[in-house]
């Protein structure tokens, strides 16, 4: 009987989920069949053929024709090689070998093979005999046979020197691959992977002269030095020369648009957990908001806010592949960042760039030949909150309490009068002695830790990058923290000289333990309520925590009890790469297919215990898992031209793109009856959900133009068509235009009269971008279904439409304008870029509620409103370099104005931010003619010191009926009668403060000496305001809560002198309203980063481990070390509580900003 044995990798029921990633699986099986066919390339090189047909051809003629055709490079004296000699040598593709001998035999010349370098000598002048020449061979004398006998291999020139050393950047890390020629001639050398080099000089009045791309050559005579330590000087005018401009590079003098770039090293010197966190405050029109909480994603606005309810983040571009959040990426393997501010410049995306892209391009393997390079990146820090807030203790809570209640005639609690009782039955400590710190129970010491390797190796033909990851953050509250996991692989191959093929790959995991919310409050909103005299825990309480309960008149829930007991858990794992092929077709013609996969799959599951702390109880264990992947692929086909006609350069891409994405989902929950069940199964109550979104399809063809004439006069122009499966037929395709033209002003004739100007180039742009924020049903009915109705006295299963389909939803759409210009001082020590812009979006999308006689319940999403952002940023660079000293400044300066032009909705006017712990008003107004989302309440113009004061005030109108306030009485707040009309009511209210600033700037200083380095950026916002909800929360006293020592110095008749109102529970004139009480000044200036470092000198090195280790470096990192601000909450670096952009900059007690002192080392092999 046959037998067949059959192997299946991947079980059957699994083939469909794998599906979808044989793509990028055999990508990968290329990748590793291109190594091996690379490493065979590789070994093939050292038999190379060569031809040569010299007739009576110089010595160097034939040399320099032999290194054209090879790798090798031929070192030889001068003086001892005649320059006279002809040579007359004919060869057809023989192997190098065979040429060196026949060229030996004709020139009376040694070669020996050292690597890809070939030493040239001159025989020496001694009898050479044929072995048949027997005759000759006896004539010798005896003097004779032992000169030939004793003759070393190779006979060195009595005036050769061989010179060794180490070449350096600007930081004293090694710098591979830097060219040493010696001056006058072909003859040179490379450095190694360590930086170090090797190379033999004829005598001593040889100058060797170093170069490397982005680095002031350098030249250095020998004289008697055979030891040299080489710094290289960084050429400011070539260190950004190219830049990523989407689907392809420019040079940064041809850029017309609003590009702005960040490189690896201002990356890499922060330990900060994601990429936009490192872009905080470098790069002028990007503003980027920290929320402290562990794995959040930082908010970033490109020229402000470009939506009121759809989103305004920026799109982000990987390696070619668009994507979400960037908190799966580590920054150590980020080369570069670039920012595309203008339209011009963005609408190559189109439909998804109306608030900016940003590029960001992973490292690739280091350059040179066959160089390797290995890094370890190693920190460790503890954090700390850098503010807490006063509160009171328990006596001056008591204090305060008796006059809150006194003052309303509400009666004292019960536990006021058994305050000596025991905290719990068998207590020894009492109510009086507990003085629970409840932010110390909250807030920790917490450690922060980063560990990254990496190795990055070249050969003729090959490159790769890899490295692995792990990054470790606990929060400063209790019950949170992040870590994640990150591997990755980028590789290239040069299958031939027409032929590269590459690929990028990205596997990370992490895993979030979330700050909570209980009860519509935050974790801080119960920190600052709770009471000081009740105890964190409570053994004979179940679950063993304590609350207040109906002897304490309050209500707050145990802050520690939610973090520690409640387990809300995020976990995450993430596939992205892309694989590519580049085609040379013809010199100026190349041909790239690009294939991205993204796979992501997030879960998050609750676990909400049964306890009963005395106030609240929950009884049965609730149980929440919710699991979701989502997948996208890219298929990218691109063709670029390239040429130079003379003084015309012009460079043409054309592009057809299509991009899939699907999602989908499972939410499932249920109740246990123990605490120590956390399955799901046979739970009570369960509910199951599943969902699974349709695809969606972004099917795009663009194009551009960049034409440059005579290095002075740009164009560039580019246009972007995308359909768009989310909208209806008939409105699916857009059109993204955009033009860009530059002067530069410092190329023309009559500037080299001004040397002081090295580069002055003026940009102008006009480009159209969208933004498509819609979801893909969002245009159709929504049918509700299991609905009955009666229909002759039966109930009828029947269904109803309960959305108004909206068949022209459309994109909303970006129109920007922009002037720029760049210049550059004595030889670009100086550097200034100044940019002008205005941004109009049309079609806002907005969701409406219809009537309630229409019969819809569903908003109704429509394009209904407009809006402008308008601003100028700045920025400036210098640096310099004197000896061993090192300086680099840059600055950033940034203004943006917001206005609504139009709004159609219902009175043009939005409201938002209402809360019943923050007064019951909405916070927020946003209305046509305005900024977005201005905080709308009441002027205060100070307290009622007096009855006779209030009797006078409710006299203005003349009508002994009305009351300017109706509950005002001495103690309370005075409004402001705005319209007149002698009473305070919704009329008084007005525009009290905005929370987008004037103004944001950075400042980053760096400076290096010798091995020392050191780091400083300064970070700030100015002009705008805060609503301080935890004030309102700590000074409202609207009930008997726990509170700031602020309330020690309320009004009372004896303390007539202060802005404190009286306490009064309740709150009878809601002196807690909506008001500039609460509008505190936002403003804040930030140490954000301090980083001092030592390198450890290279000749240090060099003498143990073999040389091995070429760079070590230890460092120390402060973050949030300093902090200049008038706001008095936690935080004026208010993170979000939602991404809902109408309550923003709106302090609900978001978790703060720590500040962190971490020390690092970082090691290179």
């Amino acid at each position: 009987m046959k037998k067949t044995l059959s192997v299946c990798l991947f079980p059957r029921t699994e083939h469909s989920k794998i599906k979808p990633y044989w793509p990028m699986i055999g990508a990968l099986l290329v990748v590793l069949s291109l190594n091996l066919q690379a490493r065979d390339t590789i070994m093939e090189e050292g038999q190379a053929r060569v031809a040569l047909s010299a007739e009576s051809a110089s010595l160097k003629e034939v040399l320099e024709s032999l290194e054209a055709q090879t790798k090798y490079r031929f070192f030889y004296n001068h003086k001892a090689l005649s320059a006279s000699e002809r040579i007359t040598l004919y060869l057809d593709n023989v192997s190098m070998e065979a040429a060196l001998r026949e060229l030996s035999a004709q020139a009376d010349l040694v070669f020996k093979i050292r690597g890809d370098q070939i030493v040239v000598k001159r025989k020496p002048a001694i009898p050479v005999l044929a072995l048949f020449d027997r005759d000759a061979y006896a004539a010798l004398s005896e003097a004779d046979l032992e000169r030939i006998t004793s003759l070393p291999e190779e006979v060195p020139f009595a005036d050769d020197i061989t010179v060794t050393g180490q070449v350096l950047d600007e930081n004293n890390s090694p710098l591979p691959s830097v060219n040493i020629i010696i001056k006058g001639t072909t003859v040179g050398t490379t450095t190694d992977a360590s930086g170090r080099f090797s190379i033999t000089v004829p005598d001593e009045d040889a100058v060797l002269v170093f170069s490397f791309i982005g680095y002031l050559p350098q030249e250095v005579r020998v004289g008697s030095q055979t030891s040299l330590n080489i710094r290289m000087e960084p050429d400011v005018s070539t260190l950004t020369e190219i830049v990523v401009v989407g689907y392809g590079t420019q040079k940064r003098s041809s850029v017309t648009g609003a590009v702005a770039s960040v490189d690896s090293e201002e990356i890499t010197a922060l330990a900060v957990p994601s990429v936009q966190a490192a872009l905080q405050g470098r790069v002028a029109g990007v503003q980027v908001t920290n929320n402290g909480s562990p794995g959040s994603n930082p908010i970033v606005r490109i020229r402000g806010i470009g939506s009121i309810t759809g989103s305004s983040d920026p799109l982000y571009v990987v390696d070619g592949l668009p994507t979400g959040g960037l908190n799966h990426f580590d920054p150590r393997d980020i080369e570069s960042v670039e920012v595309l501010k203008d339209a011009a410049a963005a609408a190559i995306y189109g439909s998804r760039a109306a608030n900016g892209v940003i590029l960001i391009t992973t490292k690739k393997g280091a350059a040179g030949k066959g160089g390797m390079n290995v890094e370890i990146d190693s920190y460790y820090g503890i954090q700390r909150a850098w503010r807490l807030l006063d509160l009171l203790n328990t006596e001056q809570y008591l204090q305060y309490g008796q006059e809150l209640l006194t003052n309303a005639g509400s009666a004292i609690p019960p536990r006021f009068s058994a305050l000596d009782d025991p905290i719990y039955p068998g207590a020894t400590q009492t109510y009086r002695q507990t003085n629970t710190d409840w932010q110390d129970a909250v807030f920790r010491t917490a450690p922060i830790y980063q560990t990254q390797a990496s190795l990055s190796a070249s050969g003729e033909k090959s490159s790769v990058y890899a490295s692995i990851g792990f990054y470790g953050q606990d929060g400063i509250m209790i019950g949170t923290d992040f870590k994640r996991y990150n591997v990755r692989f980028n590789s290239e191959f040069k299958i031939s000289n027409k032929v590269t093929f590459g690929q990028t790959l990205t596997i990370a995991a992490s895993r979030t333990s979330n700050l909570q919310e209980s009860g519509g409050r935050t974790i801080l909103q119960h920190v600052v309520h709770s009471v000081p005299y009740i105890p964190v825990f409570d053994p004979t309480k179940q679950g063993g925590y304590r609350a207040p309960d109906n002897n304490d008149g309050s209500d707050p829930e145990n802050p520690v009890r939610i973090q520690l007991m409640d387990k809300n858990l995020g976990e995450s794992a993430r596939a992205f790469g892309t694989a590519y092929v580049n085609i040379n077709i013809l010199p100026f013609l190349t041909y790239r297919f690009t294939f991205g996969g993204d796979f992501a799959y997030n879960r998050n599951t609750v676990s909400q215990p049964i306890y009963n702390d005395g106030f609240g109880a929950r009884l049965t264990h609730n149980l929440a898992d919710n699991r979701n992947t989502n997948h996208a692929s890219l298929y990218t086909n691109q063709l670029t031209f390239d040429k130079q006609f003379g003084k015309h350069s012009v460079n043409i891409t054309a592009v057809a793109e299509r991009q899939d994405t699907k999602s989908s989902g499972l939410n499932a929950s249920a109740q246990q009856a123990s605490n120590l069940i956390y399955s799901l199964q046979a739970g009570q109550n369960m509910n199951i959900g599943f969902n699974e979104t349709n695809p969606t399809t972004l099917v795009s063809y663009l194009g551009r133009i960049n034409y440059e004439f005579g290095n002075k006069y740009l164009l560039s122009a580019s246009i972007r068509r995308d359909g768009y499966s989310g909208f209806a037929p008939g409105f699916k395709w857009g059109n993204f235009p955009g033009v860009s033209v530059g002067w530069r002003i410092s190329e023309e004739q009559f500037m080299s009269a001004v040397p002081a100007i090295t580069e002055l180039k003026l940009r102008a742009s006009y480009g159209s971008l969208g933004a498509n924020n819609v979801g893909p049903f969002d245009w159709q009915s929504v049918i509700n279904l299991n609905v009955t109705y009666p229909f002759n006295n039966v109930n009828q299963g029947g269904a109803y439409f309960s959305a108004l389909p909206n068949r022209e939803l459309a994109w909303e759409t970006t129109n920007m304008t922009n002037f720029g210009i760049d210049a550059g001082f004595f030889d670009n020590k100086f550097t200034l870029t100044a940019e002008y812009y205005k941004r109009k979006v049309d079609d806002l999308l907005l969701r409406l509620t219809l009537p309630p006689s229409m019969g819809y319940s569903v908003p109704y999403l429509g394009n209904v409103g407009k809006m402008e952002n308008w601003g100028f940023e700045l920025q400036a660079g210098y640096n310099k370099q004197s000896g061993n000293l090192l300086f680099n400044a840059t600055a950033n300066f940034t203004t943006v104005r917001n206005k609504v032009t139009d709004l159609y909705v219902p009175g043009n006017t939005i409201f938002a931010g209402q809360n019943a712990d923050f007064g019951g008003f909405n916070i927020t107004k946003t209305e046509a003619g305005y900024p977005l989302q201005g905080f709308y309440g009441w002027v205060v113009e100070g307290i009622f010191q007096s009855q006779a004061e209030i009797d006078a005030a409710d006299a203005i109108d003349g009508n002994p009926g009305t009351k300017y306030q109706s509950q005002a009485a001495p103690g309370d707040l005075k409004f402001k009668d705005l319209d007149g009309n002698g009473v305070i009511d919704e009329s008084d209210r007005t525009y009290i403060g905005s929370f987008l600033p004037d103004f944001t700037y950075g400042l980053n200083l760096s400076a290096s000496y010798k091995n020392f380095d050191v780091t400083l950026f300064i970070q700030g916002v100015h002009g705008n305001e805060v609503y301080n909800g935890v004030k309102v929360l700590t000074q409202g006293m609207l009930r008997l809560f726990g509170a700031e020592t602020a309330v020690l110095n309320a009004w009372t008749p004896e303390n007539p002198n202060t802005d404190v109102p009286r306490a009064v529970d309740g709150d009878p004139n809601q002196n807690s309203r909506t008001s500039t009480r609460f509008v505190e000044d936002g403003s804040y200036m930030r140490i954000k980063n301090l980083n001092i470092g030592y390198s450890v000198p290279a000749d240090v090195l060099s003498s143990f481990a073999n040389g091995t280790i070429r760079k070590l470096r230890i460092y120390a990192s402060f973050q949030n070390l300093l902090t200049v601000t008038n706001y008095k909450g936690y935080d004026p670096e208010i993170g979000y509580r939602s991404a809902n952009n109408l309550i923003q900059g709106i302090d609900y007690g978001q978790y703060p900003q720590p500040r962190a002192i971490m020390g690092g080392l970082q090691i290179g092999f």
